[in-house]
């Protein structure tokens, strides 16, 4: 279990059986981010790292799976209106994985 800042989920859910699947709030954690609340079942917990592109930062689970592609964008965003969150905008969550079949049937 983690500790950090209660964040709420939003968005659409294409997260393939990602953490943040039927959640409606995580706890994300990392360098900055206070240690408040615990993660559980209910509310998993999320590593914010350095984003790419145009995204300053997103979150990624805690425990990645041993096999598969990702993490991905899975169509979820974290954000509170805690003052204490990192970020100006929701934070994209990336916790989509596929296998390498799943992802050559669905890139095609």
């Amino acid at each position: 279990m983690k500790k950090g800042l209660l964040v709420e989920i939003m968005g659409d859910d294409c997260t393939n059986g990602g953490v943040t699947s039927g959640k409606k709030q995580a706890i994300i954690y990392g360098p900055g981010i206070p240690e408040i609340f615990e993660s559980d079942p209910d509310t998993p917990a999320l590593a914010i790292v350095p984003g790419y592109g145009t995204r300053e930062f997103m979150a990624v689970p805690e425990n990645k799976p041993e096999s598969g592609l990702g993490p991905m964008f899975g169509g979820h965003f974290v954000y509170t209106s805690d003052s204490r969150f990192p970020a100006g905008q929701p934070i994209h969550v990336h916790d989509r994985f596929e296998t390498a079949e799943q992802y050559r049937a669905l890139s095609a």
